[in-house]
């Protein structure tokens, strides 16, 4: 009983600090894709059986369901269920296995940088739940080439830059 009203404690705290209420991603830091790679050792899936989700998480207002892969889908690469920036990420993941088994896990420096981490989610009854985090940095994508659409000619070019005074060119 006394893990439950810690657990229901350390939920309401989560809650209540903000991270429930904010979104994932924007509020600073590296953008990450987030998966969960295995479920007590076994792979996850996207989709399952709508009533019963190996896991539950929630980051930042993000919640998402996590199912165990079909045997016949083990090879099969866990997918990334949803994105978080490193502030989101470190005001914490809610991980819940059930109503009286969930854990906040604030997530450190070292995870990012290692890309992992695992997360124990205690039970009464059944040993915890071993939750193996991934972390992927997601790249974005830099300017945008230029379009076939835009002129061959380049208007800008030949004009005075900043960092050279009209004064030093030949303008008529």
């Amino acid at each position: 009983m006394k893990l439950f009203v810690a657990g229901l404690v350390a939920w309401m705290a989560f809650t209540a600090a903000g991270c429930a209420t904010a979104p994932a991603v924007g509020r600073g830091g590296p953008v990450y894709d987030i998966s969960i790679a295995t479920i007590d050792g076994y792979p996850t899936a996207d989709r399952g059986p709508a009533a019963y989700p190996a896991v539950t998480i929630q980051v930042g207002t993000s919640v998402a369901r996590v199912w165990l892969a079909h045997p016949s889908h083990l090879a099969v690469v866990s997918p990334v269920i949803m994105e978080g920036d490193a502030t989101a990420l470190k005001d914490g993941i809610l991980v819940e296995r059930s109503w009286n088994e969930a854990v906040v896990y604030r997530v450190t420096d070292q995870d990012l940088d290692a890309g992992a981490a695992l997360v124990y989610v205690p039970s009464m009854i059944h040993p915890p739940t071993v939750v193996e985090l991934r972390f992927d940095p997601v790249a974005r994508v830099g300017p945008a080439a230029p379009s076939s659409l835009q002129r061959e000619d380049n208007l800008s070019e030949g004009r005075p830059t900043l960092e050279e005074p009209v004064s030093d060119r030949h303008v008529r």
